[in-house]
């Protein structure tokens, strides 16, 4: 008997020592994940995303291009409108000024 108790407690040490020493003696699951929660936090407040607002931290040239790539997506698409309408010989006025305008809108955003 005494054996058995013997041969059970080495073999739970034999696996228990290793795992203890992968998770740093941190075998509970909830504290383990409230340390994964907090070094998420940590750098997230280290890399400037964890504070208030501010723009996401993208420098004013690159909102920039963003707003001059979104002008030309909407761009094309009113001139893909445009064309449709020609074709079914509808009136594109309305459509013409606009596409217009975003174009002058462009060029000042590439300035």
């Amino acid at each position: 008997m005494k054996l058995n108790k013997f041969l059970k407690l080495s073999l739970g040490i034999f696996f228990a020592l290793p795992i203890s020493i992968f998770f740093g003696n941190e075998m509970l699951a909830n504290h383990l994940s409230e340390k994964k929660d907090y070094e998420i936090h940590n750098n997230l407040l280290a890399c400037g995303g964890g504070g208030g607002g501010g723009g996401g931290g993208s420098s004013p040239a690159a909102r920039k291009a963003k707003k001059a790539k979104k002008a030309k997506a909407k761009l094309n698409f009113k001139k893909r409108q445009l064309s449709k309408l020609a074709a079914a010989g509808e009136p594109t006025i309305d459509l013409q000024a606009e596409i217009e305008a975003l174009e002058k809108d462009l060029i000042d955003l590439k300035k």
